[in-house]
C-alpha cells in the first residue's frame, strides 16, 4: 500500500523497492526451508505487482526448492518486459483501497509503446469481480471513444474480447491473491 504514493520518486536511475519477492517452494522436493510462506498464486500475484511497480525483481527463495510454477512465473518474458519497460514509470493504483485490509485493486502502468499494463488483484477472503470503469480507464489516459484491445500476460498473450465503453471486469478473482494481468492497447 505504501507504494501507491511513491510513484513520483521512481524512474530511471532510482527505483522504489517494496522488498524481496517471496516464492513458494516445492513440497515435492522435501521440506521448505523456513516453511511455506506463500502459495504459487500469491507468488504470481506479487510478481505481477512488482512488474507494474517497476520494482527490483529480487527473489528471496531458493531456486533449488522452487516449484515449476514459480520458475514459470519468474521467467515470463511478457511480465518481465513490463517491469523493464524503458519509459521507466511506476504504476499507480487507479481503483481500490488498502490491500492489507483485504481490498481489491486495479493498478496501471504506462509503457513506452503507448500501451498500458494493468493488474486486477483481490486480497480479500472471498472471490470477487473487480471492475475498471470509465473513470478508472480515463486515469490511464484512455478517452470515452477509445476501443481497446487487451491481452492476458499470464496466458501467452491470450487476446480477450475488445473493450468498449471503457469498462472491463476481471471476474471471480480468487481470494488471497487472485489476479489478472493485462496489456491494453488502443485498437
Amino acid at each position: 500500500d505504501i507504494m501507491a504514493g511513491l510513484g513520483k520518486y521512481a524512474g530511471p536511475g532510482g527505483w522504489n523497492d517494496p522488498c524481496l519477492l517471496l516464492s513458494s517452494c516445492s513440497s515435492q522436493l522435501g521440506d521448505c526451508p523456513g516453511g511455506r510462506r506463500v502459495t504459487e498464486l500469491q507468488t504470481r500475484a506479487q510478481f505481477s505487482m512488482w512488474a507494474v511497480l517497476a520494482a527490483p525483481l529480487l527473489i528471496s527463495g531458493s531456486v533449488v526448492h522452487m516449484s515449476q510454477a514459480d520458475l514459470e512465473t519468474y521467467s515470463n518474458k511478457e511480465v518481465i518486459s513490463v517491469n523493464q519497460d524503458p519509459l521507466g514509470k511506476q504504476g499507480i493504483r487507479v481503483f481500490g483501497g488498502e490491500l492489507t485490509k483485504g481490498a481489491s485493486n486495479v493498478w496501471g502502468k504506462p509503457l513506452s509503446d503507448g500501451s498500458v499494463a494493468m493488474v486486477f488483484i483481490n486480497t480479500g477472503d472471498a472471490a470477487v469481480d473487480v471492475t475498471c470503469d470509465p473513470q478508472c480507464f480515463s486515469s490511464l489516459g484512455f478517452g470515452s471513444q477509445d476501443r481497446l484491445d487487451a491481452g492476458d500476460l499470464w496466458a501467452p498473450w491470450r487476446d480477450l474480447d475488445p473493450i468498449s465503453n471503457l469498462r472491463f471486469t476481471a471476474e471471480a478473482l480468487a481470494p488471497h491473491g487472485g489476479h489478472l494481468m493485462l496489456r491494453i492497447r488502443k485498437a
